[in-house]
């Protein structure tokens, strides 16, 4: 079977996404996607996002400023194999419009799973409501100073996605672990950001958050996704063999790590940028770097297929 190689859009309006419907007589037809078309011989997917861009919306892309790469997913639809090339456009000139009489609809990034998409699209979606950074909470004195601790990370850094990590509390006193994870529920609502939970699936039972994380040991104790799709859930993994093997659970994103040399884990053979851009282009879900990582090492790790990074002394 041929590999069919697509450049995908993500046209970006402030907090809007342009999505186009599919005919009803083409593959997948009815279905909302997102804009772009197949690569023609021997042309780059910049090319083909301008082209198909200018074609499908009449707009004018400048390939070279305002567009960045978002994911990368290989798909097998069981007639079609695709791999789709997913790029941001977050600048265009020009007033979109279905120039070949397809419907379009600007739709709220939170809005985008109320609609019918292909299978495929559906790691793109996570990606786009995932943000570049990803705070994993480190240690603390007390519980005020964890919170203080964070809301300097979620107002000086931007922090919008938390890991709160706290095993031994977790596993010590699951009251007081409670009463935590509610004021830091209560500061990321004040401020816009999501709360995972570094704490088995069933922690969603007795605590208000918006997903949970598992190591990769734990996940392998699972079957199917454990949680719910209005969750998120992420998985730690380390190496190729580990991230295929998550994949049979659905995650919404994986952290792969040690990037670089890291003085909690000294031991770890740092991956480097091309394993890890090797790795995560054999995924379909948006994959975060993690291990060493600083906030300058983010337009980096984007550019290698990352979701962006992942850290905790660097905010924390």
């Amino acid at each position: 079977m041929s590999l069919v190689h697509v450049a995908v859009a993500v046209i970006m309006r402030d907090n809007e996404v342009l999505i186009a419907r599919r005919p009803d007589g083409v593959h997948q037809g009815g279905l909302w996607e997102f804009p772009g078309g197949k690569l023609e011989k021997n042309e780059s997917v910049q090319h083909a996002l301008k082209r198909e861009l200018k074609e499908e919306l009449d707009i004018e892309v400048d390939v070279h400023a305002g567009v960045e790469p978002l994911i990368r997913i290989h798909h097998d639809y069981g007639d079609k194999a695709v791999l789709l090339d997913v790029w941001v456009v977050s600048r265009f000139s020009g007033v979109a419009k279905g120039a070949e009489g397809q419907p379009i609809k600007w739709v709220e990034k939170a809005n985008l799973t109320e609609f019918d998409f292909p299978a495929a699209n559906r790691p793109i979606i996570s990606a786009i409501m995932l943000p570049h950074k990803y705070l994993i909470t480190g240690g603390y004195k007390t519980n005020d100073d964890c919170i203080q601790k964070l809301q300097n990370a979620i107002l000086h850094h931007d922090i919008t996605l938390v890991q709160f990590r706290h095993h031994e509390l977790y596993l010590s006193d699951r009251t007081e672990y409670i009463k935590q994870v509610k004021k830091i529920k209560g500061l990321c609502d004040r401020n816009g950001a999501r709360l995972i939970l570094n704490a088995q699936p069933s922690i969603l039972h007795e605590a208000d958050a918006d997903g949970v994380h598992l190591t990769f040991a734990e996940a392998r104790g699972y079957n199917e996704r454990p949680v719910a799709t209005d969750k998120w859930f992420g998985v730690s993994c380390h190496n190729k063999e580990e991230l295929a093997w998550v994949s049979r659970l659905s995650p919404d994103y994986a952290l792969l790590s040690p990037i670089k040399e890291t003085s909690t884990h000294p031991e770890a053979m740092p991956l480097g940028w091309t394993l890890f851009r090797a790795l995560t282009d054999q995924v379909a879900f948006p994959v975060f770097a993690l291990g060493g990582m600083q906030e300058t090492d983010i337009n980096t790790a984007i550019t290698n297929g990352a979701q962006g990074i992942a850290a905790i002394s660097a905010w924390w």
